[in-house]
């Protein structure tokens, strides 16, 4: 699992210190850079943050611009008074500037998780094709490839580049790994491995 890296945008040098000090308590995260004024945050266009905790104080048209431009990063806003939330920006979480460092921590945790989530669906296996389902049924069936290219009238040749695909798109290598995908989604019977 990669690193969750955030960046900080904030005028305030110690909220920003303070904020840096709780996420360096969360293992495998890290501030990649820190902002304290509107001019510095043009470089957004170059970094994409998993999160973006900003003041709100710190957004113009241009930062707005900048930060619809990050559609993989989630948005914390540092909220120091009621009307900082009057920019219209979805943010996925707020931290108010009393929060105790245990409701931080929560908050950004939370977040965390729903990242890593996300990160999780896309990297979700492919689906395979239906000759691909056959051949995978034939390998957890204990069938070599020569077998399998006789059962199904193709070359063997043809076998090993499914098995290939196979391979590739779901992240399985041995063939026990590939028998217990076949079972979990239904392809064979368990007991058919007789």
């Amino acid at each position: 699992m990669s690193k969750c890296t955030f960046i900080i945008s904030e005028k305030s040098y110690l909220v920003r210190k303070g904020l840096i000090s709780i996420i360096e308590k969360i293992p495998n995260t890290k501030v990649v850079h820190q902002f304290d004024n509107i001019d510095e945050m043009e470089s957004l266009a170059n970094i994409e943050p998993d999160i973006l905790i900003i003041n709100p104080d710190l957004i113009n048209s241009k930062i707005k611009t900048l930060i619809n431009n990050l559609p993989n990063t989630l948005l914390i806003s540092i909220i120091h008074n009621h009307s900082d939330l009057t920019k219209k920006i979805n943010w996925n979480e707020s931290i108010h500037k009393n929060d105790s460092q245990n409701a931080i921590l929560n908050k950004l945790n939370s977040l965390i998780k729903k990242r890593q989530a996300s990160e999780k669906v896309i990297d979700a296996p492919e689906i395979i094709s239906k000759r691909e389902a056959d051949i995978l049924k034939n390998i957890a069936l204990g069938y070599s490839n020569k077998e399998i290219a006789d059962i199904l009238f193709i070359s063997a040749h043809t076998v090993v580049t499914h098995r290939k695909n196979i391979t590739r798109k779901l992240g399985i290598k041995t063939v026990p790994g590939l028998t217990i995908y076949a079972i979990l989604n239904k392809i064979i019977d368990i007991n058919d491995t007789d």
